[in-house]
């Protein structure tokens, strides 16, 4: 067991659920960064907790009755081929520039973070919303799928500042409607992961013990918690180490 992994797992499982981000994004630049994993590794090795955490945080979002599922279905429709596809992909692309892409994602996630306050703001005074219509969701969804499969995470990074920004949901509804599909669509990526050979059992199972409680106490305050320092601030931390993580990969 890896004392390092586990304090890992604590963080990101929190981070993640509170977030609802999924978390294997967060975990590749902090193990490949803290525990030195080849690039293929750092990336593939945090995706089975994905679902496990999205399965934790959706409990409680599921008894308040945030989740929008016209726009989960069509998103799971265009989201799970893309992210196959995306994850088969990876067996082709090199780790190095894979890494620097997730440096680069990460950085514009934080940007999201720092200004999602005021999108919450301004969704949140509109008394009628837009329809979405079915092709935009589609179109969204398929991009991020197949992105979300190339970079080995459950798309939640990118689900959730996509649904506020081009779908007019607010933070919460984002949130929670994003994990349900982050639970179903990341499953079978970390299936080609396992499969390709891109998963440390060892570092995933020192992992599993930090996230497990983390992401049910992180789901739990993020529904009590209005939770805009907190954004603010996790933006400009993801922001920072991004930064120093794409620089240390160069």
């Amino acid at each position: 067991m890896s004392l390092i992994a586990v304090l890992i797992g604590l963080v990101t499982g929190f981070v993640s659920a509170f977030f609802g981000i999924g978390g294997s994004s967060i975990d590749t630049p902090v193990i490949r960064t803290f525990l030195g994993l080849p690039p293929l590794q750092a990336l593939g090795t945090p995706l089975p907790l994905t679902t496990v955490t999205a399965l934790i945080a959706i409990l409680f979002y599921r008894k308040v009755s945030l989740i929008h599922y016209r726009i989960f279905w069509l998103c799971l429709a265009a989201a799970l081929p893309g992210m196959i596809g995306g994850s088969l992909l990876t067996a082709f692309l090199p780790g190095k520039f894979l890494m620097l892409l997730t440096a680069v994602v990460l950085a514009l996630v934080g940007l999201d973070f720092i200004v999602k306050d005021l999108t919450e703001k301004t969704f949140a005074v509109q008394k009628h919303r837009v329809r979405t219509p079915s092709w935009k969701i589609l179109s969204v969804a398929g991009a991020i799928g197949i992105l979300s499969g190339v970079l080995a995470n459950g798309g939640g990074i990118f689900f959730v500042p996509a649904f506020v920004i081009f779908f007019g949901l607010r933070i919460k509804e984002a949130i929670a409607t994003s994990l349900l599909i982050v639970l179903i669509i990341s499953s079978p990526g970390a299936a080609i992961q396992l499969a390709l050979g891109h998963v440390d059992l060892g570092v995933l199972a020192s992992l599993a013990i930090g996230v497990i409680p983390m992401a049910y106490l992180g789901a739990k305050l993020d529904i009590r918690t209005r939770s805009k320092t907190v954004m603010l601030l996790y933006g400009l931390v993801m922001i920072g180490f991004s930064t120093y993580f794409f620089f240390s990969q160069s």
